[in-house]
């Protein structure tokens, strides 16, 4: 059975369901550069049509076709480049040759209810995770950037001190967050590893 949602109307039912404090964007998977077609309370997060896909967006496509993963996150913690940190939910649309075809994404701001909740916060056992696992980028390089930043920081050496097995880690690592699916990203990883493009590309074969 096929069914044909218009992206837009799609975006303001669930918006209007939710209310002023929670986003809901459609991203068209074809193309990641401008990926974002359909949105609905963009002021959270500042983005319009034509922005970028996120990094979050490129890690769930890679692992969905690396091992037929799962199709949707829930009430994971994004961030808007301002740095305000949302809750948001992300669903995979596949297409009809089963490939991830589109993205239906909700980000809240929970401020205004955490402000009601204040009084009964000393019930709660445990603090609510700060880290945010996506960021919600302006343009396609900072996506890149983000992924580039957050993979390095996790070694505790500079590129120019890595061994050879390091570097290929850190290359393996990048593919499975879904790097080299940008443009330009191979060229740049390869200049800040200190490596050649042959030599990267050697590594994505043996990983």
């Amino acid at each position: 059975m096929k069914i044909q949602i218009d992206a837009q109307l799609l975006v303001n039912f669930i918006a209007g369901v939710l209310g002023e404090d929670s986003e809901v964007v459609v991203h068209d998977l074809a193309n990641i550069n401008a990926s974002l077609v359909a949105i609905s309370n963009g002021h959270l997060s500042g983005r319009q049509i034509g922005a970028p896909a996120t990094d979050l967006a490129l890690r769930m496509v890679q692992e969905y076709r690396q091992s037929d993963g799962e199709s949707y996150k829930l009430n994971y913690r994004s961030k808007t480049h301002r740095g305000v940190l949302l809750r948001s939910s992300t669903l995979i649309i596949k297409g009809e040759n089963g490939e991830p075809a589109a993205m239906l994404c909700i980000n809240t701001d929970d401020k205004r209810l955490l402000d009601v909740q204040e009084a009964l916060r000393k019930l709660m056992p445990n603090e609510p995770e700060q880290s945010h696992q996506e960021s919600l980028s302006m343009s396609v390089d900072d996506v890149g950037q983000d992924i580039l930043q957050s993979v390095l920081e996790q070694y505790p050496i500079t590129p120019s001190r890595m061994s050879a097995e390091e570097k290929s880690q850190v290359v393996k690592d990048l593919e499975q967050r879904g790097l080299f699916s940008i443009r330009g990203f191979v060229a740049k990883t390869a200049q800040i590893l200190e490596i050649s493009e042959p030599t990267l590309y050697r590594y994505l074969k043996n990983s």
